[in-house]
């Protein structure tokens, strides 16, 4: 997909739709510190000392064993270079545990934390992914619920320790594992914004997404990179500027003069970034990010289902086009079956390539429709819109309510407002 033209201002740092950076509390690790040494190791070169484990790792060096071999790239659809294969491996529990105490200390002492993921952590819940490997090739989709890796990254956002997502998934897995809707940027589209639909190769990015990510991928102090090849998306800037930033041993600065903790690389398979990683580790992110909260002295992620509204129809701080207000009367939003509603304007709809909405944001086809269900299968609300099915995560309710995203997808026709 191709980045539409920035028209509209994305979240920006310190907002409600992005939060700023916090500073360490004293019992935090110096991050001044873990920059400077990591300023005095280059990238590593396949096969030298500690390509298996990060620039800034220093505990146990064994290998990790081999739990899948094979001789083929990861994708089929992507270069890679020779001894980058779909082979997977797995860290002794000696070297896991270095690696999350390791983690652990770079998560308190970042400024700002980025997760960039791809189809590799929504495996364990039944969705297939590109990326050859031992797993199935999944069967589910709307249906999937979120994995303990889901879980535990809305935990860490719940104790401010992770501040934003860039998602290249569609499946709405972080949202029902609890991460704010307004703090995830779903780059290639969702299964649940009717505003953005899936992006097809040939789409364009919705008009927020691409320079939102841009300026996520410049503002990370650390990037939490998981299930993702890192196989030249353009995306990969999320993941590849905190690293390049990593080499300078510069204080935290948002933009391009700061420096950074760099990347982060959680993955079974290597990845062509791994020799910049600041920290790489091989495993299953499930089992590795339960040791991390274990570690933390957080709680473990307890698998819960998402709730369901305990209304349809709720006031929220927002307008009659669906842009978020900081005064006035609020809207009552209906999401009650039957109520009359309309994509707001910027979907993307159209620019997504998908055959079965070109025919919406045209002048006689504006987007109009009405709340059909709620479907408790799926979490979400089935939309019928301009005579199409789309639908809208339930998370969207409570996300309104307190006003964190920008702006809504849908809209009523007729909205009413407070007395």
């Amino acid at each position: 997909p191709t980045p539409a033209a920035a028209t509209a201002e994305p979240p920006r740092l310190g907002q409600a739709g992005s939060p700023a950076p916090t500073a360490p509390a004293p019992d935090q690790p110096d991050r001044d510190i873990l920059a400077r040494e990591l300023s005095k190791v280059a990238e590593l070169a396949p096969g030298s000392a500690g390509f298996w484990h990060g620039r800034l790792y220093s505990g146990p060096e064994q290998e990790p064993t081999v739990t899948w071999r094979s001789a083929e790239a990861p994708r089929a659809d992507h270069g890679r270079p020779e001894w980058l294969t779909a082979s997977e491996f797995c860290d002794v529990p000696a070297v896991a545990k270095a690696k999350i105490e390791l983690l652990a200390q770079l998560l308190r002492a970042s400024q700002r934390t980025v997760v960039y993921s791809g189809a590799g952590i929504s495996v364990a819940a039944g969705i297939g992914q590109a990326a050859r490997g031992q797993a199935g090739p999944g069967g589910k989709s709307t249906n999937a619920e979120p994995t303990t890796t889901h879980y535990a990254l809305g935990a860490l956002a719940r104790a401010g320790l992770v501040h934003n997502w860039v998602q290249q998934n569609h499946d709405g897995l972080p949202q029902k594992g609890g991460f704010p809707q307004e703090n995830i940027n779903e780059i290639h589209g969702s299964w649940f914004d009717p505003s953005n639909p899936v992006v097809k190769y040939s789409g364009t990015l919705q008009e927020n997404a691409y320079p939102w990510m841009v300026e996520e991928a410049q503002a990370a102090d650390l990037t939490l990179v998981l299930g993702t090849s890192l196989g030249g998306l353009n995306a990969d800037q999320v993941a590849h500027t905190p690293a390049k930033k990593s080499l300078t041993g510069r204080a935290y600065a948002a933009g391009t003069r700061g420096g950074a903790l760099g990347t982060v690389i959680i993955n079974i398979q290597q990845t062509p970034h791994d020799g910049a990683a600041t920290l790489r580790l091989f495993g299953q992110s499930d089992k590795l990010l339960v040791g991390l909260l274990k570690h933390m002295g957080m709680p473990q992620p307890a698998p819960t289902g998402f709730p369901m509204p305990r209304a349809l129809r709720v006031l929220v701080p927002f307008d009659a086009e669906g842009k978020r207000t900081t005064g006035g009367r609020r809207m009552w939003w209906d999401l009650r079956p039957k109520a009359k509603i309309q994509l707001a304007d910027g979907h993307n709809c159209i620019g997504s390539g998908q055959p079965a909405y070109k025919h919406i944001g045209n002048r006689s086809t504006p987007g109009k429709g009405q709340v059909v269900e709620v479907d408790r299968l799926t979490s979400s609300f089935r939309l019928e819109v301009e005579r199409t099915c789309m639908r809208l995560g339930l998370w969207w309710l409570e996300a309104a309510q307190r006003g964190g995203p920008l702006q809504l997808p849908v809209v009523n026709q007729d909205p009413e407002f407070e007395q």
